[in-house]
């Protein structure tokens, strides 16, 4: 072999070696002046490389504040393919979730996305209805998948376990003890469809959809102010109560 084939497989080496343990901080720090502005938050560390990395911010998205831990795995391969994918994991006092997400060529989209968000989380948002609730939400195998514009896919289960939940009445604090209630995301037309239901007698409460325009809805049945303690005419817990549809984003 020529010295000038070991030249370039020594060059060749070296450029692999640099961009596989290439430091992200070494990124952020060229990057953060232009981005900053569009971080909901304040980044306060970035660790890893560019393949295999942590952040930690302290957001501010709403009722979401707090020191966040995200990590990720690329998989170099795929870009062989015209997609960039890599593993997730998102961590804080209130939140861990797990899970994949992809864009490419073929289209976009978030798969097997696992956690849990617990009741401190919702817990502003609550208040602000002047009602509470025990337990938190957990999410198994989430799916979306996009070709485009459109929602070419979606798939997974979102539950939480019941238990006491309390809102003002008049100048009175009521509280009922409400059955655990699952949710199933689908996707019907082009949309995201998540389907409620209550596990003690397995019967529908509503639904809520979200098309990929921005447009959300919510449609609720008396059954679920059967549940919350609000009375109702026998033989009437399918009737729509609430069906609206408004832009998001």
């Amino acid at each position: 072999m020529k010295v000038r084939s070991y030249i370039a497989i020594g060059v060749t080496s070296f450029l692999m070696f640099v961009v596989a343990l290439f430091p992200a901080n070494l990124v952020w720090s060229t990057v953060a002046s232009s981005v900053a502005g569009a971080v909901p938050g304040k980044v306060q560390t970035v660790g890893g490389t560019i393949w295999d990395g942590f952040v930690v911010a302290d957001l501010r998205i709403g009722d979401v504040k707090g020191l966040h831990l995200a990590k990720w795995q690329v998989h170099p391969l795929n870009l062989l393919l015209g997609e960039v994918s890599l593993d997730l994991m998102i961590e804080s006092e209130g939140l861990i979730a797990s899970g994949g997400a992809y864009i490419g060529l073929l289209g976009k989209g978030i798969q097997n996305i696992t956690g849990q968000v617990s009741a401190s989380m919702a817990e502003p948002i609550l208040k602000q209805f002047d009602a509470s609730a025990e337990g938190g939400l957990s999410f198994d195998d989430l799916t979306v998948a996009m070709s485009g514009d459109a929602i070419s896919d979606a798939s997974g289960v979102i539950r939480w376990d019941g238990g006491k939940v309390s809102y003002r009445s008049g100048r009175s604090t009521q509280t009922v003890d409400f059955p655990a209630v699952v949710g199933t995301l689908t996707e019907n037309d082009g949309s995201l469809n998540l389907a409620l239901i209550e596990m003690k007698g397995k019967k529908a409460l509503g639904e809520a959809m979200l098309r990929p325009d921005g447009i959300g809805g919510v449609k609720v049945l008396q059954r679920a102010m059967t549940l919350a303690g609000f009375s109702s005419s026998p033989g009437d817990d399918d009737k729509v109560l609430l069906n609206i549809q408004r832009p998001l984003f």
